[in-house]
């Protein structure tokens, strides 16, 4: 626990002088901006934006490991990780209901023209997690001090690790570096956040990062590949971290709404600093004047509010391998894949596509941001249909079910179903 302690102190520390430091930064941060965005060399609007967009290039991959490799359960974590990061700035962000430079000083150009508060940078700390938790997970030789390998005899015989020489493995850590810094310099030269928000951001992503690989990644790997080796006689898989994980879902639903009434009742009752900012929003994205409102769910605290939702993908990710009880063997599941031609593996993964169906409900706009928020919520109870959350429904509970009836399961599956599961289930 020392580093636990530590860190915490450290972030304690950091945040006091970020709070004393406030508008200095704030200051120094305006003439930085105008500094970087008027001298321009060519092509480097377009490398900014590059490294702002980037970034979501790893968790795609985390999702394609998912589909295509027996890193079943390393994928899952590296996306819960990523969806806890998104969650936490959420939070944060209406925590701290800071407005984004290019809404308040008319200097600095609005390039990027995202609507949410602006501290602490979203990229910034999102960056940290995506980048070195993607190599630290999937390929955990890479650190030194990362003890997370699972030595069980699984794990020695599931599909072998590359091993990457010195030189490249100091190659990914530099470029990885490289790529959280640039992240965070993109948001300053896009005018969407200040140095301070930045550097804030950076330093949530690295306590939430660290303490994770030290503390969490070793233990919720070996549970959930244990839960998914256990058998129905002898216990129910994922019953005590259902549990759990509702609690935390509770709470920080519970937090987020709070939160959001704190900002519509107490905070930004400026209503002319308020009107600025969403006149700024507008003209940033070329929108008809008057369209963007306090109400607007995608604007200020409404869209923060929003994003502390995204937890509901991890809750109802572990209800689904809950309720789904099925197994997982990764040994035979990538061995029996081996075996496979490349037609068997390509129709495999047209068993995704449902996946796409509700994303068309992402365009549906409101003004009152807890309809939008839990009318999603409740489309996914009754028809598993929702717009947070159907992915991990449908492959916790529809994909195996479907890849059993078609004739395109294999051995080892992913969540296999246990055909007598539900029948002793009644009959207990």
């Amino acid at each position: 626990m020392n580093f636990f302690i530590i860190s915490t102190l450290a972030l304690i520390s950091y945040l006091t002088l970020d709070i004393i430091f406030d508008n200095y930064l704030w200051t120094r941060n305006i003439d930085f901006t105008i500094f970087l965005q008027n001298n321009t060399f060519p092509g480097e609007e377009l490398m900014f934006q590059f490294f702002s967009y980037v970034i979501q290039l790893p968790i795609i991959l985390g999702g394609l490991q998912f589909m295509l490799s027996s890193k079943k359960v390393e994928s899952i974590l590296y996306i819960f990780l990523c969806v806890f990061g998104f969650t936490s700035n959420g939070l944060l962000k209406n925590a701290y209901h800071q407005p984004r430079p290019y809404w308040v000083e008319d200097e600095i150009i609005g390039i990027g023209c995202n609507m949410e508060f602006g501290k602490p940078s979203g990229h910034a700390q999102t960056a940290v997690i995506i980048y070195f938790s993607y190599l630290f997970i999937f390929y955990p030789f890479t650190f030194r001090l990362n003890n997370f390998q699972v030595l069980d005899s699984e794990d020695r015989n599931a599909e072998e690790e590359p091993q990457l020489s010195n030189r490249l493995v100091i190659i990914l850590k530099v470029f990885a570096f490289l790529c959280i810094i640039m992240t965070g310099l993109s948001r300053v030269f896009l005018g969407v956040h200040s140095i301070g928000q930045v550097a804030l951001g950076w330093m949530f992503g690295v306590y939430i990062v660290f303490n994770y690989q030290i503390y969490c990644h070793q233990f919720l790997l070996h549970y959930i590949k244990n839960q998914l080796q256990i058998k129905f006689d002898d216990d129910v898989k994922f019953q005590r971290i259902s549990v759990t994980i509702s609690a935390i879902f509770i709470l920080i639903i519970a937090i987020d709404v709070t939160l959001l009434e704190l900002n519509l009742k107490l905070f930004n009752q400026n209503e002319k600093e308020v009107d600025k900012w969403l006149l700024k929003i507008t003209q940033c994205k070329q929108a008809e004047v008057g369209y963007f409102t306090k109400d607007h769910t995608n604007v200020l605290y409404n869209a923060c509010f929003l994003h502390g939702t995204l937890f509901s993908f991890i809750f109802s990710f572990i209800l689904g391998c809950f309720f789904s009880q099925g197994s997982f063997n990764s040994i035979e599941y990538y061995n029996q894949m081996e075996q496979k031609t490349v037609n068997f593996k390509i129709c495999r993964l047209l068993f995704f596509m449902p996946m796409l169906l509700p994303l068309p409900l992402l365009l549906i706009q409101t003004y009152n941001v807890y309809l939008t928020a839990f009318l999603i919520v409740l489309f996914h109870i009754i028809q598993f249909i929702p717009v947070i959350c159907i992915e991990s429904w449908y492959i916790t509970i529809m994909y195996p079910i479907l890849l059993k009836k078609c004739g395109y399961q294999v051995k080892g599956e992913f969540l296999e179903q246990n055909l007598g599961f539900y029948e002793q289930l009644s009959q207990s």
